[in-house]
C-alpha cells in the first residue's frame, strides 16, 4: 500500500508541492554508498535514535520545520514498531540525492487494519486511540508506504530536501 502525503498548508489541495512530485520516485531508493545509519532498536534506544536521525538529517541539509517533521514522523513509526511489533525494530536511513529515505521494520504480527491512515482527517471513534502515529507520519512526510507480510511490518518514509 502506498499512501502519499495528503495533508498540508499549501495551495495544492493538500498534495505535496508539484515540484516535489518529480523527485519522489528518485528518492525511493538510496544512492549507492549513501547509507547514513543502520541499526536495531528497542524502546530504550528511541531517544538516541531521534538524536542520530536529527544529526544525520541536518548533515544532509534538511532544515526546520521539515527537519522537525521528519524526526517526529520517524519517532512515531519507530515507537509503533516497538509497541506493536514485538518490542524491537530495525532502522535504516539513507541519503538519496534528493532527500532522505527511512525504512523501519519489525517482526510483529502485523497490523489489524490493513489500510491505516487512508483519510486526510484525524482518526475518530474507535480509531482515535490507535492510528494517530501512522496518520501523523503520513501527514508529515512526502511519501509514506506500509508493507505488511508474515515477517512483520515495514514502513518507508521519504522526506525531500526541498
Amino acid at each position: 500500500m502506498v499512501l502519499n502525503r495528503g495533508i498540508g498548508n499549501d495551495d495544492n489541495g493538500g498534495d505535496p508541492a508539484p515540484h516535489r512530485k518529480q523527485h519522489i520516485n528518485d528518492t525511493l531508493l538510496p544512492a549507492p554508498g549513501r547509507m547514513l545509519l543502520e541499526l536495531p532498536f528497542t524502546m530504550a534506544d528511541l531517544a538516541r535514535l531521534r538524536f542520530l536521525v536529527t544529526r544525520r538529517a541536518e548533515d544532509t541539509g534538511l532544515c526546520d520545520p521539515r527537519l522537525s517533521d521528519f524526526v517526529l514522523a520517524v519517532h512515531e513509526v519507530a515507537s509503533n514498531a516497538v509497541v506493536h511489533g514485538g518490542g524491537k525494530g530495525r532502522f535504516q536511513l539513507a541519503y538519496t540525492g534528493h532527500g532522505l529515505r527511512c525504512v523501519i521494520t519489525d517482526s510483529g504480527p502485523g497490523m489489524i487494519r490493513q489500510r491505516p491512515c487512508e483519510s486526510a482527517t484525524l482518526p475518530e471513534g474507535e480509531e482515535a486511540e490507535d492510528g494517530r502515529g501512522l496518520w501523523l507520519a503520513q501527514a508529515l512526510t512526502d511519501h509514506f508506504e506500509v508493507t505488511v507480510n508474515e515477517d512483520g511490518t515495514t514502513v518507508t518514509l521519504v522526506m525531500l530536501l526541498s
